[in-house]
């Protein structure tokens, strides 16, 4: 395989290099290895009826970093799971209790190694190519776990993936970068009854339906994925192209009706991956307190479902275009904000589309993150507002953070959301919650 062709190479290279080094002698094992972990108590009560309580996770994460010599080292993580609610309440199906009350995951497993200006990571990894605030432009390599919506933090979001990731400095400032994974993982959706379980698409058939299952091999050598980033660094100017290549990481249901006489035909909806090409740059620099960054991608092959009776397969392809502008900005010298306004236009026609995230042509949304310390900074408020600025849905999310020690961190905060009901956050109109968190940090 590429990756292991990869390492062996870059090992055998590394090894006269580190025998004429008599001064790298590899450290002892204590000294070697570092570990650090969290532990997790998250509490959630939903405030619309049924008013009850929507999350009692207890959550531990683990990770571990051996140095094996000067250029390379093994860092492995793993995350784990357990959800109280479904025994604290019964309002959940059983496939939801089976989706989301437990998990153990291998969050990392990267085996580092360096020669010269060549760094290549192979294993486990998320790779961030952006970073946004509640949407995702050109952070496009990993799937993404939507089954609390965008509301933990991108780093838990992401799924991360078994890739080969190489990154090359052709020059000072200047960086090439390639991925390859065979890990062609799909987004994780909620399932159906789910806390957060998206609005469903409104189909109109009058005949018997039958939905088929998302079967994509998550594992898979013919539909591997892999893309390229160049980065420039240059008086201050941070800048990147990016190609990627990959299937859409959210399914897309074609419709096809089988003949079943003297029976109506029968609507088949089947879930499809179409394959994406995603070219795209990002852009950041400083101009003394501010931060202007920008992000932009243009999806090549990009489906959406139609509910328009004449199309005969449902989907219609709409090449798409993101980007996103924002300023961040610190007012007195504590007052920590960050504004940006993205927008999603459509090479086409929007009507009879039905994601909540299309709005029309375009779609416009605004983000405001608001942020300070007190006592020392242990003692943090946040506010984050996102809206949509075409059908005016909006999220809402404070929260405060309490240092009360160097290792244990109390979070009290809300989510709330309002909007019409087929508007991406209006659909979450009656899941507004207030949320209590402790972690402890060894």
């Amino acid at each position: 395989m590429l990756w292991l062709a990869a390492a062996l190479l870059l090992l055998a290279l590394d090894a006269p290099a580190a025998a004429d080094e008599e001064s790298t002698a590899r450290p002892d094992w204590p000294e070697a290895l570092r570990v650090r972990g969290r532990l997790a108590e998250a509490f959630a009560y939903r405030l619309h009826d049924p008013g009850d309580v929507a999350k009692l996770k207890t959550l531990g994460w683990l990770e571990g970093k051996y140095t094996l010599s000067e250029s390379a080292d093994l860092r492995v993580a793993a995350r784990g799971w357990y959800d109280a609610v479904f025994d604290a309440t019964d309002r959940y199906p059983a496939n939801v209790e089976r989706d989301e009350a437990r998990q153990l995951s291998l969050r990392e497993a990267i085996l580092t190694l360096r020669r010269g200006d060549l760094e290549v990571r192979l294993g486990r990894q998320q790779i961030v190519w952006g970073e946004a605030i509640s949407t995702f432009v050109t952070d496009v390599v990993n799937p993404k776990d939507f089954r609390e919506f965008v509301l933990p933090d991108f780093t838990e979001l992401r799924i991360p993936i078994w890739a080969l990731d190489a990154v090359y400095r052709l020059g000072p400032g200047l960086t090439v970068e390639g991925v390859w994974t065979p890990d062609t993982m799909p987004n994780r959706l909620p399932k159906r009854g789910a806390e957060f379980q998206f609005a469903r698409i409104p189909f109109r058939f009058r005949n018997p339906v039958t939905r088929l299952p998302d079967d994509a091999d998550e594992f898979s050598l013919e539909r591997s994925e892999g893309g390229a980033r160049l980065s420039v660094l240059r008086e201050g100017w941070d800048v990147a192209l990016i190609y990627y290549d990959q299937a859409d990481k959210s399914p897309v249901f074609f419709q096809r009706r089988v003949p079943q006489p003297p029976a109506p035909d029968v609507i088949v909806l089947e879930p499809r991956h179409p394959r994406l090409h995603v070219i795209g740059a990002t852009l950041g620099k400083s101009l003394d307190d501010v931060v202007v960054r920008s992000e932009v991608a243009v999806t090549v092959g990009k489906r959406y479902e139609t509910i328009d009776p004449l199309d005969h397969d449902g989907v219609v392809r709409r090449d798409t275009i993101d980007y996103l502008i924002g300023v961040d900005y610190t007012f007195l010298g504590a007052l920590d904000t960050s504004l940006q306004v993205s927008q999603k236009i459509l090479t086409g026609s929007a009507a009879n589309l039905t994601r909540p995230g299309v709005a029309g042509v375009a779609t416009t949304s605004v983000a405001l993150r608001v942020a300070t310390g007190f006592l020392d900074n242990t003692l943090n408020p946040t506010v984050l507002a996102v809206v949509g600025a075409d059908r005016g849905d909006l999220r809402v999310s404070p929260r405060l953070d309490w240092l009360a020690t160097g290792s244990l961190t109390v979070s009290i905060g809300a989510d709330i959301f309002e909007g019409p009901r087929r508007t991406l956050y209006g659909q979450f109109d009656r899941n507004d919650r207030v949320t209590f968190t402790t972690t402890w940090r060894f």
